[in-house]
Parts: C-alpha cells; sequence; structure tokens
C-alpha cells in the first residue's frame, strides 16, 4: 500500500536507518543494564555516589526502549506495511512464549530435584503467558509492545492522514489523566485480579510509544545531526533542569507514570545520536559493538531467572550488589552468545536480543 502524500517525508528515514548509529547502541546496553539494575540491585549494599547516581536513573531504560522502538519503526507503521508488521509480531511473541515454557519446565526440574520453590503450576503459567508477569515479570513489555503495535497499526489505518492528529490528542489525554490523578483501574480489575501495574504499565508506555513515533515520522534524529551542538547543549540543560528540580514528577504511584520520564529519555536519546561514529575506525571495535547491541532484548528476557537460578552460588548476587548485577549481565550476554551461535540462522534467534 503506498503512502499518503502527507507521510511521504517519512520515506528518508529508511535511508537514515541503515546508518548504524553507534550512539543509540550504546545507550540500549546501559538501558539493558540499568533494567538488571532495576529489578535486582540492592541500593543498600553501597555508598559509592557514582553507582548511586547510576541506579537513581534505573527508571529511564524502559521509556528509552520504546522511544527507540518506535522510532525506528515509525516508516513501516504508517507505510501499512503488513507482512512487515507480521515479522515484527512473531519476533516479539517467540521470545514471549518459548522463554516461559523453558523456564516452566526447568522450574518443576528444580523443584523435583532439588527442593525448591519455584513457580511450576499450569496456573503459573497460565499467568505469564496471558499478563506476562508471573514469573518472568518483566515480559510484560514484551505484551504491551506487540499490543501498542497492533493498535497503532489500526489506528492508522482509520485515521489515515489524520492519524497524527489522533495520536497527539492520546498522548495529551493520557497524561491529563495521569496528572488527575482518577484511577480509572477499577473497571479493569477482573481481567488484572488486583494487579494494577500490569493496567498502569500499558497506559504508562503509550505516551512513550507515541513520542517514538512523532521523533520518527519528522525524521527528528536524522534533522538533529545538522545542530549537534545546539542539540546537545538544549537536551543536557533541559534533563538536569527536570532531574534537579523534580519537574512534573508524579509521586506515590505504581509503573512510569509523568510527562517528566518521557522527555528525560528523549533527551539522552538525542545526546547519544549525536555520538560520532568516525571516533570508532577499529573495525573490531565495530563488530563488538554490533554484537553486544544485539544482545540487549536477552538481557531483558533473561535477567530474572537469571537471578534467580544464580544467587545461591554468588554472594555478590544474592546480596544484590553492584557486582553481582554486572554477573547476571554477563550471564545473560555469554547465554546469547551460546545461543545465536546455535542458533543464529534460525527464527529461534530472536530468543537471545
Amino acid at each position: 500500500m503506498k503512502l499518503i502524500n502527507k507521510y511521504e517525508p517519512i520515506k528518508k528515514i529508511t535511508k537514515r536507518i541503515k546508518v548504524f548509529n553507534y550512539g543509540l547502541a550504546i545507550l540500549k546496553v546501559i538501558s539493558a543494564f540499568l533494567v538488571v539494575v532495576h529489578h535486582n540491585y540492592n541500593r543498600n549494599s553501597t555508598k559509592n555516589k557514582i553507582i548511586v547516581f547510576i541506579t537513581l536513573k534505573r527508571l529511564l531504560h524502559v521509556p528509552s526502549f520504546y522511544i527507540m522502538s518506535f522510532s525506528f519503526f515509525a516508516h513501516h507503521l504508517f507505510s501499512l506495511n503488513f507482512k512487515i508488521l507480521i515479522k515484527r509480531l512473531v519476533r516479539l511473541l517467540i521470545p514471549y512464549i518459548l522463554w516461559p515454557l523453558i523456564f516452566y519446565r526447568l522450574n518443576r526440574y528444580m523443584n523435583i530435584k532439588y527442593k525448591k520453590n519455584f513457580p511450576d503450576s499450569n496456573e503459573d503459567l497460565k499467568l505469564q503467558l496471558l499478563q506476562g508477569n508471573k514469573f518472568m515479570h518483566p515480559l510484560w513489555f514484551q505484551l504491551d509492545l506487540m499490543v501498542i503495535t497492533i493498535m497503532f497499526f489500526i489506528m492508522i489505518f482509520i485515521f489515515r492522514k489524520y492519524s497524527m492528529v489522533f495520536f497527539q490528542i492520546l498522548f495529551l489525554l493520557i497524561y491529563a489523566l495521569e496528572y488527575s490523578r482518577y484511577d480509572f483501574s477499577n473497571y479493569f480489575e477482573k481481567y488484572l485480579k488486583k494487579d494494577k501495574g500490569l493496567f498502569f504499565f500499558f497506559i504508562d508506555s503509550i505516551p512513550f510509544s507515541i513520542s517514538g513515533l512523532i521523533l520518527g515520522y519528522y525524521n527528528v534524529l536524522y534533522i538533529l545531526q545538522k545542530h549537534k551542538i545546539q542539540t546537545f547543549v538544549l537536551s543536557f540543560l533541559l534533563y538536569k533542569l527536570i532531574a534537579d528540580y523534580n519537574i512534573f514528577i508524579i509521586i506515590n504511584r505504581i509503573a512510569y507514570p509523568g510527562i517528566n520520564l518521557n522527555i528525560q529519555s528523549i533527551c539522552l536519546i538525542f545526546i547519544f545520536s549525536l555520538f560520532p561514529s568516525y571516533l570508532i575506525n577499529n573495525l573490531n571495535v565495530k563488530k563488538f559493538l554490533n554484537i553486544i547491541t544485539n544482545f540487549t532484548g536477552g538481557v531483558y528476557y533473561l535477567h530474572v531467572p537469571i537471578h534467580i537460578y544464580f544467587k545461591d552460588y554468588s554472594n555478590d548476587i544474592k546480596k544484590g550488589t553492584f557486582i553481582g548485577m554486572i554477573q547476571e549481565y554477563l550471564i545473560c550476554y555469554f547465554i546469547c552468545f551460546i545461543g545465536m551461535t546455535i542458533f543464529g540462522k534460525t527464527p529461534l534467534r530472536y530468543m537471545f536480543f
């Protein structure tokens, strides 16, 4: 299906995406590490100011992933390319289904063999596959990513040339509801089984995704390459302003509320996207960055069960120290490397990146 005239400029994105952005690759690696830190790090395990600073920024990993994901996928959505939509959904669905099945069986084996108490009931598996947050709770992100992708595709198909207007109105409406503190999750309580976090995770993810859609639609990352100094200075100052003065912050609410996280994540993406790729001249370094960037998805899928299984064998992992988080991160990368070596030419490769 051809693009409507209004969307023609978005074709420029295709050329930009083919150029590997090392700055965003580094941001993805850092964000993946912050995922591990967010779920498993014990903030009382150290008084190191640098490490404490890193852990305080851990909430930005989810917005960053959503924004980058939809920024790069925007041109496919607006071109209404159904085949690529299916390909994206399959890529997301394979790890979403297979990893829970694998760890469900592994949990049952560990419970029988070593008298553990890991979730291994049919109900546990059912909740994991339906809601994405039982014994592999970070997979809610994967489920929401699929649902939002389908929802955006349908909205673009319905509204066509007015779809960006719709998305901007939806963006403002969600934040208006968030700041009004109206708890509309009660309407979905039967499905959520009193786990309102699932609802808020989904709702909070929509504005992040729309931000990515807007960046991709208007070729923002491509345009900013022509104004690097201004972009860096303004992004840094805006990030610091919001971070230092807690502007737009919403307290006493689970998930990722508030436009402050959205703006800060966009500022980080702008800053990292300006990384001068010409500084990386070594071909081996480029290959290394390509490899470790590809495994960020695998880290996201694996870090929670890795923490559970390895905490009995590593005191640092058990205590949730910073060294323990690095150990978890490296174990996940090692598993992904082995998995890609074995399954790299099959659809199972999607389980590792």
